[in-house]
């Protein structure tokens, strides 16, 4: 059957983004859609990122808290898109921060979100309501204490965020305090929105399988892990899609020559020649390893700086493409200077140049220490580059070690800078063997990484929902 379902986020490309999230509420929307059901996102119009006025016609307004936005409604690939203007709440020069610290009234801001996502999920008759981390997961909860008919879903991207505010914003966000309880809100004398979504919502979702077994555990869980196991039944894993579109090596306008599984060895030397000539390189011939991340400790930027020495020694050229933390930033500055020619950073976020390390890398290096899902080694692998990872959340769930029978990248054995230099000494052993190469580039490189499974994974969950319902529509 052909269902309505309405996604709710703080952002949601290209209308709004600053990470992965906007990137998921673009795609999966669309391939749901694609599937032949009616799709609807509700996000605010953040102005600073829509260049001014809203897209869209004006249908209507909403009000929530003593406010009112007007619902700017357009179509994008087949997806209904409902941006809420309201510019008191969402006329800042950024979504949710400044350097000096989060808006203050950023409970206010995506309460509202939530309370006009509910009403505009009444107002259209939608069957499934679907919440994007906690700027979102309030909607759930008022869901469930208003007793609605439809099925709601909340979906945790990344545990580390929660929406955690002092106790006096229930009243500013117009929360009755009976919300404020054990089962509700209330998370160590504080208001957390994540935990109010958590608990009510009719089924939890989050990005990879693996990651949905961490966070029951103190290691992961970021505090939650009680709620989450007393929920565990109604928690699933379904791994994210990449948007084979714009990763596609057969049709990337930034790359020398495109390439596909047949021509991969031709294209990649074509790219990595590039590469090699806009980093400087002294010698295109030596193998590259790549990174495109933030520079954090949580994507192990630590790691990699301290294997600098010993990677270059085992002969790799090292690229890396990344803003971040500025000791990380520094460490990779001074690898740069003491090996001119050797190593490359750039400091600086560039689409066109991350493409031409995807294709032109040897190996991608992302030795997180942990990824809710992750995208950079599924695109690696659509490019033939092979991705050296830590097995942790979705990375775990993507990329079998090259020991392993249908091997398509690294894995290393435990989190250090030993280990990640056995696993660089490792793959340099397989690029000198053109035939275990090939054989690890086939693999990675035919692997499904498209949204359309994710997407009946999540229609098949809505369904399940809707049969259990005593009064599904």
């Amino acid at each position: 059957m052909s269902l309505h379902i309405l996604h709710v986020a703080s952002e949601v490309v290209p209308f709004s983004k600053t990470g992965g999230l906007a990137d998921v509420l673009g795609a999966l929307p669309r391939a749901q859609a694609a599937l032949g059901h009616s799709v609807t996102v509700v996000a605010p119009a953040h102005r600073s990122e829509l260049g001014g006025k809203p897209p869209g016609r004006p249908a209507g307004s909403v009000a929530a808290l003593g406010l009112r936005a007007t619902v700017m409604a357009s179509t994008h690939e087949g997806v209904e898109i409902l941006l809420l203007d309201c510019p008191s709440l969402y006329v800042r020069p950024a979504l949710y921060s400044l350097p000096d610290g989060e808006f203050p009234d950023n409970a206010q801001r995506f309460a509202f979100l939530s309370s006009a996502a509910l009403t505009l999920a009444q107002d259209r008759g939608a069957d499934v309501l679907h919440a994007h981390d906690w700027q979102a997961a309030l909607a759930p909860l008022l869901a469930h204490h208003q007793g609605v008919d439809f099925a709601t879903v909340l979906t945790v991207h990344n545990l580390g965020y929660q929406g955690v505010f002092a106790p006096w914003v229930l009243e500013a966000c117009g929360l009755p305090e009976e919300l404020f309880a054990l089962d509700g809100l209330e998370f160590y004398g504080r208001v957390n929105f994540l935990k109010g979504g958590l608990v009510s919502a009719d089924a939890l979702t989050t990005v990879s399988p693996t990651y949905a077994e961490e966070i029951l555990t103190p290691r992961f869980g970021c505090g939650l892990e009680g709620v989450l196991t007393s929920r565990k039944g109604a928690l699933t894993g379904i791994l994210n899609g990449l948007d084979v579109e714009t990763w596609d090596p057969a049709h990337d306008p930034n790359l020398p020559q495109a390439f596909n599984a047949t021509t991969v060895i031709a294209g990649k030397a074509a790219a990595r020649h590039a590469l090699a000539t806009e980093a400087s390189l002294a010698d295109g011939e030596r193998p590259i390893a790549g990174m495109v991340s933030r520079l954090a400790e949580q994507k192990g930027a630590d790691l990699v700086a301290a294997a600098i020495e010993p990677a270059l020694a085992l002969g790799f050229d090292i690229v890396v493409l990344g803003t971040g933390e500025p000791r990380y930033e520094e460490l990779l500055r001074g690898a740069e200077l003491a090996h001119p020619g050797r190593v490359r950073l750039f400091r600086r976020f560039d689409e066109r140049l991350a493409h031409l390390i995807y294709g032109g890398a040897d190996v991608f290096l992302m030795p997180s220490r942990y990824e809710p899902c992750g995208l950079g080694q599924m695109t690696a692998m659509r490019y033939g580059t092979l991705p050296v990872v830590n097995r942790t959340g979705g990375l775990a769930d993507t990329v079998a070690d090259a020991g392993e029978p249908g091997g398509t990248g690294f894995v290393l054995a435990e989190l250090t800078p030993q280990a990640l230099v056995e696993t660089l000494r490792r793959a340099r052993a397989v690029l000198a063997d053109p035939e275990r190469l090939a054989a690890l580039r086939r693999c990675a490189m035919g692997r499904d990484f498209s949204w359309d499974a994710s997407a009946r994974k999540y229609i098949e969950l809505y369904e399940q929902l809707l049969a259990t319902r005593p009064s599904s529509h």
